[in-house]
Formats: structure tokens, sequence, C-alpha cells
């Protein structure tokens, strides 16, 4: 049973918090790293970078397997043009919700709370999967972090979501599931709950001290 809602708005983490999408990810990683001849990676070996923007875990790869190309802007383009069509590719079966989180997001909004996704993909890339799996009727908006602004821990999309939500900080419960959706939320002032089932590292979010941890979401307090 879930409970009344303790805040007013609740901001939530896309990937590995509502939705599992590793097979998604993972396989838009792997056809990106094939373009620059890295053609041995698994899901396995990718899901550990979820959550962390493109322009990190390419040249990180690139530079882990010596691979002799200049990390520039068009590579880039044409890593997030591959990364598009293997992460597309596999969309319909590839991102799935986790249980419970279209019932714990009706409950929250019927009892009048107001509900944000602020996720480290671009905002259109995030908007595409929102449309894709039917979010956007649960939520109020969809934040992204597009090129040129500063990803989690940086409060940057948890700001961005409190002003289109009109929210206060301290009545905004921030939900995810890694150490860096937390050190977010609170540099933006932000209670956290940190999700045990996610992509995060246990470990790491223990050391950034969320307020609450949940197993289920639907423990949202």
């Amino acid at each position: 049973m879930i409970t009344a809602c303790k805040y007013p708005s609740y901001i939530f983490d896309l990937d590995g918090t509502l939705t599992d999408s590793s097979i998604a990810i993972g396989e838009g990683v792997i056809a990106a790293l094939h373009e620059v001849g890295i053609n041995h990676l698994t899901i396995t070996e990718v899901r550990k970078w979820i959550g962390r923007p493109l322009s990190e875990i390419f040249p990180a790869y690139m530079k882990q397997y010596k691979v002799p190309y200049d990390y520039d802007e068009i590579l880039e383009r044409r890593l997030v043009e591959a990364y598009r069509r293997g992460h597309d590719a596999h969309f319909p079966v590839g991102v799935k919700y986790y249980p419970g989180v279209l019932e714990t997001l009706t409950h929250l909004r019927s009892c009048g709370a107001k509900i944000a996704v602020a996720t480290t993909k671009y905002e259109e890339a995030a908007m595409s999967v929102a449309k894709g799996i039917g979010l956007l009727e649960h939520v109020d908006t969809i934040c992204g972090t597009d090129p040129g602004f500063s990803v989690k821990p940086d409060p940057y999309v948890i700001q961005l979501a409190l002003t289109r939500l009109n929210a206060r900080p301290f009545e905004t419960l921030v939900v995810g599931d890694t150490a860096a959706d937390i050190l977010a939320a609170h540099s933006a002032g932000c209670p956290a709950a940190a999700v045990s089932y996610g992509f995060g590292n246990i470990t790491d979010m223990r050391k950034a001290k969320p307020e609450f941890w949940l197993d289920s979401i639907r423990e949202i307090p």
C-alpha cells in the first residue's frame, strides 16, 4: 500500500530509477564504439557507464583501447548518431519500467504532487524515450542535460526541474540510483532517496548520505 504524499514535488532520475534501459543503452554504446574499431564489448561491460554522458564514455574507451583517432566534435557527432541507431533498434524491448513505477507516479499525482524527470540524457533524447514508453502523461516536465551544461553531480538539471515545477528545494524529494543523483540533490538543497535496484554503486551512494533508501519505488515516503 502506498502512503499519502509526504512532499509536494518529486524529481526522478530516468535510467536506473524509473526505467531499466540497460539493453538499449548498452547496445547503443556498443554500436557507437564499433565505429572506432572497438568490437568486443558486451552490455555487462558497458553497464557501469549508464548514467554518465556519452561525451565522457566515448573518449574513456578510446583512451583505454588506444584508438588512433582524435576525439573532436565531428567524431562525437558520428558516434552519437551510431549510438542512437543502436539504441533505437533495441528500444521496443530494451527499455522497460521497473515494478511499481506507473502505480507510484499515478498515486503521487492523484494526491496533488508535481513530478519532474531530471536526466543526464540530452533533452531531445529524453523526450523521445518518454514518448516511446508513455511516460509524458505521468509527469509534469522532462528535463535533460544538453551539451554545454554540467552533468550530475552538478545541480544544474535538478535546479532546472525545480524552476519548471515552481517548487521549493526543501519540499522536493529527488529520487535516483547513483551517488551523482544524491550529491546533485543535496547541492540544490533537496532531500534525496536512493534506490537500491538501479545501476549505481551502493558503497558510493552510502557515502553520499541519502535521506532515504528504497528497495522498491513503491516505498516512496
